[in-house]
């Protein structure tokens, strides 16, 4: 209630300023300027903008300037602008965006901005996904994006954990009516064309992407046979659905036609909102492997290396404030993701969190986000043949020979050999 007469008040704020013309401009001289690029789930989005405003009110001596953009634009954008020296201050945005902005040099550590008291108050495995060579490139606002086998409870009692059972019940519910589609029901659907999604199967099978020196490992027979069950989800087992990508299938769950969904953390609180009566469990062991074993990552503040000390003081402010625990608390919320702020996971509405709980224990069934440069390679190498396997044009033998060498030569442009 209190944000709530707070938002109120800076809407009526707003509007005064607008009715007052040329002034803002004229109020805003003298004032330390953020400039925030950030790539944010809609979920959260509007609420962080009305968190950015209460800031302002609290701090009329620091302007925050935010923009957003989608993932890739993130990247590049941020990597375009910082090298011809018009860049951001801030850039919020996965941690597995780091290892790009590193090899150009294009972020600073946060430990020139920020004190190790002012670390002590992260949890300390969240902390550690923004690390790289033993040095903190980012301010962790959750942990989480951690994909779980989301399922209908009106549909099915529970998740087999077996694949056997889990594939007899996936297609006991699918039942597609061609000539009405609105009557169809799925048994099992998710993000076939997305390696975020796959590579999961990939550890499940008992792949790593790399090796100890960060050498891709691609082409080999755990590659072979996660390919394999990616085309077997429509191919053999008659289950998804064509053309299943993000949308398809989350708009087919969110309408309740489908029994179970691979979906990330951030899309929980969606289902629920929707009217699904939702359960999360492991996804079943796959045929002949293990179960899927998919990736934890986080979001979080990076600081560009243009930064200059006159800043330092109203970034400060302002991470105190993005931080508090109980603003924390409530963009993590949002998204069913775990706060990166330990006094923020005691936060009554945490704690009583059903979501909330499952999100915090789900991450400890996965694996850390590789945050190094290659990664980037990875993803780049996988797509493009994991779509080939998909629609039938390559083999998952040459698939996996062919991400192999996608891989090397992609790490070989980024290093710039």
């Amino acid at each position: 209630m209190k944000r709530a007469m707070k938002l109120v008040l800076l809407a009526a704020l707003s509007l005064l300023m607008l009715a007052c013309g040329g002034k803002k401009d004229e109020a805003a001289k003298g004032k330390t300027e953020i400039v925030l690029w950030e790539q944010m789930e809609p979920a959260v989005r509007d609420m962080y903008l009305g968190l950015v405003d209460e800031f302002m009110a609290e701090n009329p001596d620091v302007v925050v300037k935010v923009a957003h953009y989608s993932t890739e634009d993130l990247r590049t954008q941020f990597q375009n602008a910082s090298l011809a020296g018009q860049g951001p201050d801030l850039v919020y945005g996965p941690n597995d965006n780091i290892g790009i902005f590193l090899v150009s040099d294009l972020i600073k550590p946060v430990t020139e901005i920020v004190s190790s008291d002012f670390l002590g108050n992260f949890d300390e495995n969240t902390l550690k996904t923004g690390m790289v060579d033993g040095k903190y490139y980012s301010l962790p606002e959750f942990n989480g994006n951690q994909i779980a086998l989301l399922y209908n409870k009106e549909l099915v009692a529970e998740a087999p954990a077996e694949w056997n059972e889990f594939l007899e019940v996936s297609q006991s519910i699918r039942n597609i009516d061609n000539k009405n589609k609105e009557n169809s029901r799925y048994g099992f659907l998710y993000n076939e064309k997305e390696p975020f999604w796959f590579i999961g199967l990939y550890h499940g099978y008992g792949g790593d992407v790399f090796d100890a020196e960060y050498n891709p490992t691609l082409d080999n027979d755990a590659m072979v046979k996660a390919l394999t069950f990616a085309a077997d989800v429509r191919g053999e087992y008659g289950l998804g659905e064509a053309g299943m990508d993000y949308g398809v299938a989350d708009q087919l769950f969110k309408q309740g036609k489908a029994a179970f969904i691979l979906n990330g953390a951030w899309s929980w609180k969606e289902y629920e909102d929707a009217g699904i009566d939702l359960g999360i469990a492991p996804m079943a062991k796959l045929p002949g492997g293990d179960h899927p074993l998919f990736t934890s990552a986080s979001k979080g503040y990076s600081i560009s290396e243009t930064v200059t000390e006159d800043k330092y003081e109203a970034l400060n402010k302002f991470f105190a404030f993005v931080f508090e625990a109980e603003n924390n608390a409530e963009i993590s919320l949002a998204q069913a993701q775990a706060p990166a702020i330990s006094a923020a996971r005691e936060v009554e509405s945490v704690k009583n969190d059903e979501l909330m709980q499952v999100s915090i224990a789900t991450i400890d069934k996965t694996v850390p986000m590789y945050i190094v440069p290659e990664m980037r390679a990875v993803w780049d190498a996988m797509r493009p043949n994991l779509e080939a396997v998909l629609n039938g044009s390559m083999t998952p033998e040459a698939a996996a020979a062919k991400m192999q060498a996608d891989a090397e030569q992609g790490i070989k442009t980024i290093s710039g050999e």
